[in-house]
Parts: structure tokens; sequence; C-alpha cells
């Protein structure tokens, strides 16, 4: 293997592990699968968008076609042919009934509990599927959902609609194939190397992919928890790309040759309120906190040119983002000590929260906090902060919901799918059964987003989510505090062939290094 071909990629934390539609890791874990699985269906990856804030377009990758009925309540997907995992098991309807029945059917000897609690968002509407013939399969769903196809995009959703080897879940079981769970994608794994800041993975090329023989022989995703330590790499050429650079000096990096894309991933860094906290209940704490926090300044002094003051639970790169959406919270300290006083705390409160150290899109939570606390003393508002030093021990603790004395925690993600806000918000996805960690119960937005999940009308659709949005915003189970605008990646002037699009991972399958 010759050295120029291999592409070294910084990433902000260490990979989960490796089996798409059963892994919790972030979108570290994301961006590497996206190598090396797939799905049916895909975001494009070689159209730029149209428009700054255009979400990316949904594409056939393992199915050429699908049909899909007029009530949006049956896809039928046409199999590409020629197409083998990894291992060499052909991919036909067969093998996608099983991955499928991996994530939904309980009957079926392939399931798995943990992937079909982490795609319940995805699969949770499919009532069968079946194979039509060798190579046609069709999905049936319990109520129309025409986000069907854009939701299978997305790669770390946590888990994944990503396809992997059937024969190695008949091998080792549907529980049992953390980094031996072939796929089909232009890359497979090949090794974990330990490194000074923590597990490393490394593809290699997959000389029989169906596209195409990728140029890159070899790719390897190495840790880097602290940015600085990102930003030496690329410049001292010992990555050729890294990720999560915002806060870094983006235009000496710009002017030292490095590419450093201006986009609109489906980001959003976000307070997730305990509605179980008895100080956090009252609506005037939580309005109190949004005006307290001066987001402009963060963003500005943390994240210069980097990141955007955030005003909508909605991320860019949605299809329902609104560019133009009201700001219903600005920074006005009089009014969040009027706020307290309402409250009943006028002579200040004591709030214990959570973060994480550090992680998959975490940017700086320690400079975060601090700024925080610092916009918070100054309304009456304590912090008592505790750090989880391990990503993926946090996410996993999150994910279990708020504990009992725990005013907040926060958290970074977002999708290129609207369906995101419900698995975050909805009520009937409240910690532990789904991602709603603040224990969120609104039967108003439940409305809203049950109708907008099912309306087939796009711009109806749109609406209908914006609108849950507003009330969202107006109740605040969520403060979203910013957005990534540019620096969420830079790679040097070797990588060729690379197309920006409103995404936070990338598809390396069509890239060259000069």
């Amino acid at each position: 293997m010759q050295e120029d071909k291999i592409l070294r990629v910084a990433l902000d934390w260490s990979v989960d592990e490796i089996d798409p539609p059963r892994s919790f890791g972030g979108w570290n874990t994301g961006r590497v699968v996206q190598q090396t699985h797939e799905s049916l269906f895909e975001d494009d990856f070689d159209s730029a968008p149209a428009n700054f804030n255009d979400p990316t377009d949904v594409i056939p990758r393992l199915a050429v076609e699908c049909e899909i009925s007029e009530d949006f309540r049956t896809y039928v997907f046409k199999i590409r042919d020629g197409v083998n995992f990894h291992d060499g098991a052909p991919l036909n309807a067969e093998a996608v009934v099983i991955n499928y029945e991996r994530l939904c059917c309980p009957d079926s000897p392939f399931f798995s509990p943990v992937a079909a609690d982490l795609n319940r968002s995805g699969v949770g509407l499919i009532d069968r599927v079946r194979a039509l013939d060798e190579m046609t399969v069709e999905l049936s769903l319990s109520e129309p959902n025409p986000e069907f196809l854009r939701y299978m995009t997305q790669e770390d959703a946590p888990g994944s609609q990503s396809l992997i080897s059937p024969e190695a879940i008949r091998k080792y079981g549907p529980d049992e194939c953390a980094d031996r769970a072939p796929g089909t994608g232009p890359f497979q794994f090949y090794r974990r190397f330990e490194t000074a800041y923590g597990s490393a993975v490394e593809l290699r090329r997959n000389e029989d992919y169906w596209y195409g023989c990728p140029q890159i022989e070899a790719i390897q995703f190495l840790p880097f928890p602290d940015r600085d330590d990102r930003v030496r790499a690329l410049i001292e050429g010992r990555v050729d790309f890294a990720y999560s650079l915002e806060g870094a000096d983006l235009d000496s990096l710009s002017a030292q040759g490095f590419n450093v894309p201006e986009f609109a991933p489906p980001y959003l860094w976000y307070l997730v309120f305990n509605q179980r906290d008895p100080q956090i209940s009252d609506l005037r704490v939580r309005h109190a906190i949004a005006h307290a926090i001066d987001r402009q300044a963060l963003c500005a002094d943390l994240f210069p040119g980097a990141a955007m003051p955030a005003v909508s639970a909605i991320p860019p790169g949605a299809p329902s983002y609104d560019e133009f959406a009201p700001d219903f919270y600005s920074y006005d300290p009089e009014l969040a000590i009027k706020l307290l006083a309402d409250a009943g705390f006028s002579d200040g409160l004591v709030l214990k929260v959570e973060a994480a150290q550090a992680g998959s899109a975490q940017l700086d939570p320690s400079a975060i906090y601090k700024r925080l606390a610092q916009d918070l003393e100054r309304v009456g508002i304590q912090l008592e902060i505790t750090f989880h030093k391990d990503w993926v021990t946090y996410c996993n603790q999150w994910r279990e919901g708020a504990p009992v004395g725990v005013a907040f925690t926060e958290m970074s993600w977002g999708m290129s799918s609207d369906l995101w806000l419900a698995q975050v918000l909805h009520g009937s996805n409240q910690s532990p059964v789904g991602f709603n960690a603040g224990y969120n119960n609104d039967t108003g937005v439940d409305v809203l987003l049950d109708r907008a999940r099912n309306t087939i009308e796009a711009s109806s659709r749109r609406s209908l989510y914006r609108e849950a949005d507003s009330l969202l915003m107006k109740h605040l189970p969520i403060l979203p505090l910013f957005t990534s605008r540019r620096g969420m990646f830079a790679y040097s002037q070797r990588v060729m062939g690379l197309t920006t699009v409103n995404q936070c991972w990338h598809d390396f399958r069509g890239v060259r290094l000069k």
C-alpha cells in the first residue's frame, strides 16, 4: 500500500463499534460507516446545494428505484444487481429482509432489541417486510410517512438503516457483530489500533466495489480530542482532513491554502431542560435562562466566523428550516431578573447541570459552559457543573434521561430529516424509551408533529413543522444556542474531488489524493 494513497482524517473522539444499525457514537461513527456501509437510498454527495440552506437530495444507492404508493404507506424497492458484501455474500431481497427483520420483527431469529430500540424513529412504522422476488422488497407501513426515504439516509441516527452482511448476522448473531459487520461500501473495515489519544480505525478500499474501485487505497480515522491538536496535525501534514475546527483561526488556515468551506450542516448545540425538575418546570425560569444568555457574544468570542446563534429547534439543512424564523429570546438580563422574581427566585437559585468534557461535534463544552455560567450569574443563577470525561458513556447516560436534581444537560445533534424533531421532543419518545431526554410532554406539539409526519403535500408538511417549532420555542423544552456555519471541517489541497453538501459527514468514494 502506498503511503500517499492513504487519506488521514482527524476526528474529535474515538469511533464507536462498527455495526451501523446498532451503534450510538455520534457523527464520528457516521463519518466512518458512510464509507463502509450503504442503505437502499442515500444523500446525493455529488451535487452542491442550489441554495445555501437547501437539504441534500435523496437518491437510490443499493436500490435502483422505489415505487411508492399514493398514500406513502407502501415502498417497493428494486435491489441493485451485482452487489456483494465485503465477505462475498450477495445483496438480494433475502439480505434486505434479514436486515430489516433485525430492526423491526421481534419474532424473527435475526431480531436485535438494541438495534430496534436505536432505530425506532426510522422503522417503528414498518408493519411488514417481505421479498416479492429475488431482487424486490416491499416495506409496508402502518401509516403514511413521506419522509421515510429521507430518514433512511441518516448514517448515525443513532442506529442506521445501512445494510450489513446477512452471513455475519447468521454467524455471530444479531447483537454480536461489532467490528465484524461487513457492508457493501467503497471501503471495508480493516483494523482498530491505539494512538496516544484513543482508538483509531483503518479502512481499506473495496477492490470489487460495484460503483468502481476507489482511487484512495485506505482511510485512517484518528482521534484528537483537543482542537488545537487537530489543527496542528492538519498544518503539519499528519492528516489531510480534520473535523470540528470551530474556534480555530479559520482565516489563517484558509490563508495557508486549506479549504475551509462555509455551508449549512444540520447541526444544533443546545440545552435540554429537565421538566421533571421543580425549578426548571416553571416556564418563567426557562425563559429567564434564555434571555440571560448572550448567544451573539458566545458565538463571536468562542467561535468567531464559525458559529451562528440558533433561534429554532429545526436545524439548517433540514427541509423545514426557516432562515427567517423569529428570535423569541433577545439578550435581556433585566427581563431575566424580572422573570426569576416573578417565579419566586428574587434571591437567585442554584442549578445542577451536566455536560460532556468533549466528544463528537461538541466543540468546547468547558468554554461554552464557562460562558453560560458567567451570563447566568449576572441574573442570580449559579451553576454547579458536572463534566463527563467519556463521550460515548455520556451519550448513553444522557439517553436514559436527565437524573433527579439535574436542571439541564447539553447535546449537539440535528438531522437533515424533519422527523428528528419528534425523535427528541415528542412525548412518546421520552427517555429511556426514546431520545426526549428532558421529558417534554406537550400534547399540542405532539399533535402537530403527528400531523406533519403523515402529511403528504410537502409545503403543508413544512408549514406544520414550522408551527410545531414555533410552539416549541415558546414552551422551550430545549434551548438551541448556536449552529455551525464554517469550520466543521477543513482539508488540504491534496484532497481532490470533494463536493460540499449540507450534511455532517462525507462520502469519500470519489475523492482522490494529489
